[in-house]
């Protein structure tokens, strides 16, 4: 007997549907996904372009690049300074905040930008400023600082690269002899591993030109990000803890440097938390000890750690992480770049010929 028009699906029909749907959802969604993952790498990468042309249009007006973490010393003791971020607000379509936090800086604050004892660190409370952070990453956005909830960046400045483990093509003269500083000791020699190197564009508590980056502008990176959980398998073998590797933690993005005596090389170590929002490149991109606990950057150590000098290039990108370089053009970086060569994309003026990567 035919079933006529209007009488409704039988039980069998109705689940042979609900499965083809479900399949079609199956098949959807990951391309879903992939398309919203690009959209939100491609937001990523206009944000690092936003922030390297604000460095570019800085260097237009004063012809030097900012500091790249700061310190300021007044009434006979040595205060927080600002980061390269504060330095660019008014290059990066933020000349009223700026305009803000340097009047309340004059009208009396005791310390610099990024401390939560200043009347400048109100001026920021609760202010979102959407360059600074991907949209990819898993990473709190704001942080309570004193009574202000302050915005934590996604991004940070590249004072260089280090040295090299067994005399890789990175340790060449022209590199060694740049000044050098150790969170963990004093330095002892030109091919120290870890610590601030004294070879990038944004330097610490200095400033330098683009005349200085004698590879070229198109061959050295400026900004880079670190926006992912790093895992620290201290005390443990089967769950690691979740440590939050941005610079800016705990200073937010304005924090630049509290450092009483800068070293040089041969010079005073110093703590890793006396610098925020710049970091020296030491490792591959993308490690976080995730799966496996890899001594060689393990948290804690070789400069990994709380606002750590050498925290890695780290985002929740599939493929790597996006960097800018002085040029002002964008890549993302992938994880199997080699450690030398991203290192090489961080010295301003090794001289060699970088390899295709």
């Amino acid at each position: 007997m035919k079933r006529h028009l209007g009488k409704g699906f039988t039980l069998v029909e109705l689940l042979v549907v609900i499965a083809i749907i479900g399949v079609l959802v199956a098949l959807l969604l990951p391309a879903v996904q992939a398309a919203r993952e690009a959209a939100r790498r491609m937001q990523c990468g206009n944000n690092v372009k936003q922030l390297c042309l604000g460095l570019q249009n800085y260097h237009d007006t004063f012809l030097y690049l900012p500091y790249g973490a700061r310190v300021r010393t007044s009434g006979g003791s040595t205060n927080w300074g600002s980061s390269w971020l504060t330095a660019t607000l008014s290059f990066c379509e933020q000349r009223p905040m700026f305009d803000k936090m340097v009047a309340s800086d004059i009208a009396g604050a005791a310390n610099d930008y990024g401390t939560s004892t200043s009347p400048v660190l109100t001026q920021a409370n609760n202010a979102k400023i959407k360059y600074m952070l991907c949209p990819s990453s898993p990473l709190p956005e704001m942080e309570t600082l004193g009574t202000s909830s302050i915005l934590i960046p996604s991004y940070a400045g590249i004072a260089g690269g280090c040295s090299d483990l067994g005399g890789s093509p990175v340790v060449a003269a022209n590199v060694v002899t740049e000044a050098r500083v150790n969170t963990t000791s004093a330095p002892t020699s030109s091919a120290t591993t870890t610590g601030f190197g004294g070879n990038g564009m944004l330097q610490l508590n200095d400033a330098v030109t683009f005349a200085a980056c004698t590879d070229g502008t198109a061959n050295t990176i400026i900004v880079g990000e670190c926006s992912d959980w790093f895992y620290d398998w201290t005390g443990t073998t089967t769950s690691p803890t979740r440590q939050n590797p941005s610079l800016g933690k705990g200073l937010g993005w304005m924090g630049g440097a509290t450092i009483t005596n800068l070293a040089t090389s041969g010079g005073t170590s110093f703590a890793a938390s006396s610098v925020g929002n710049l970091q020296t490149v030491a490792h591959p991109v993308g490690v976080n000890n995730r799966n496996t606990n890899a001594t060689a950057y393990a948290w804690g150590t070789m400069g990994v750690g709380p606002r750590g000098p050498n925290n890695p290039l780290l985002a929740a990108h599939p493929a790597g992480a996006m960097v800018g370089f002085l040029d002002g053009h964008v890549l993302l970086l992938t994880k199997q770049t080699a450690t030398y060569i991203l290192k090489r994309l961080a010295i301003r003026d090794d001289g060699g010929v970088i390899p295709d990567f």
